[in-house]
């Protein structure tokens, strides 16, 4: 989500009214202490002058003229909406648009547009939908937030000055279930999948886990998680063994372009895995494949080739690339 930060991040917005607000407070701090405001100026004026060219570096800077600007930055965030807090928190991982690399404030801020709190237990910590009493104010589950967050503690950040976000395995997992569990986001699921398939992250390696993150990615539309969960039931890994459902997945993930589904497709016909023996409907998947580049499929087609040439007029052109 959000690709290309650099190129579509917009600048920052403030209330029409901010400057009006803040200029009656500085006056009267002024009129107190017997000084000139930093700028008289129309606060349409100072809106146009100090926000429309500005960036979030911009107006991290302005925030330190005076005392009545401190919450700039705040503000703008705030009055931008998960939009602007997204756009800040960019800035403040990669260190663009002038701000200077601070990942804990990033993270803050992207804690906050999750949308889940933290809930600590004897066992260990849960995320779960943070509540309201003011439905206005209430915060929807943002999965791309909680992803994010997952992102940075999993991998890590060695900024020496400006707040170390530090390697936490056992918390960036629970983020990674949060952006599935309570975001719905099925890329979560396959990569939740993916750590206990290995044992990534300092978890014990569960194949039955692994298996079960692969079938709930795949049910949300997650073409590789189709072929991976299909090879789980061929193999019989994590799964009880299943030609039949095998081959239902693999049919799947091919219908949805992934490649090497297809030449799965094909060498269960050729086997008779799951589906009745049949070469020519094996030639048929293995030239999808072969077409899209597979090699394993070519050589199939190479195999087979006598059949191959009935069953797919031209095919010799792929056979002899």
């Amino acid at each position: 989500m959000m690709n290309n930060q650099e190129e579509t991040i917009k600048s920052p917005s403030l209330p029409p009214l901010y400057f009006h607000e803040t200029n009656k407070t500085t006056t009267a701090v002024a009129a107190d202490v017997g000084t000139e405001p930093v700028l008289d100026l129309p606060s349409e004026l100072m809106q146009e002058c100090l926000v429309a060219y500005c960036d979030w570096g911009d107006l991290a800077k302005l925030s330190t003229v005076q005392s009545s600007w401190k919450s700039l930055v705040r503000d703008a965030a705030n009055h931008g909406g998960r939009t602007s807090k997204w756009e800040l928190a960019e800035a403040l991982l990669k260190g663009t648009h002038g701000m200077e690399r601070n990942p804990a404030l990033a993270i803050q801020y992207l804690t906050e547009m999750s949308g889940v709190v933290t809930v600590l237990n004897d066992e260990e910590p849960r995320l779960v939908l943070a509540s309201n009493d003011d439905a206005d104010a209430a915060v929807e589950p943002y999965a791309p937030a909680m992803r994010k967050i997952a992102t940075c503690l999993l991998k890590g950040n060695d900024d020496e000055n400006n707040g170390v976000v530090v390697d936490d395995s056992v918390m960036g997992v629970c983020w990674l279930k949060a952006a599935f569990e309570l975001g719905g986001d099925v890329d979560a699921a396959h990569e939740l999948a993916v750590v206990h398939e290995y044992g990534e992250h300092g978890t014990e390696i569960d194949v039955v886990l692994a298996a079960d993150y692969f079938h709930k990615a795949a049910m949300g539309g997650h073409v590789e998680a189709m072929a991976e969960y299909g090879m789980c039931c061929e193999l019989g890994c994590g799964r009880e063994q299943s030609d039949e459902e095998a081959i239902e997945w693999y049919i799947k993930a091919a219908n949805q372009g992934h490649v090497t589904s297809y030449f799965s497709v094909g060498e269960a016909f050729e086997e008779a895995r799951g589906v009745p023996q049949s070469d020519e409907e094996a030639c048929l998947w293995y030239y999808k494949a072969a077409a899209m580049g597979d090699e394993d499929s070519r050589k199939a087609l190479t195999r087979l080739q006598d059949i191959a040439r009935i069953v797919v007029p031209g095919v010799g052109i792929l056979l002899y690339v």
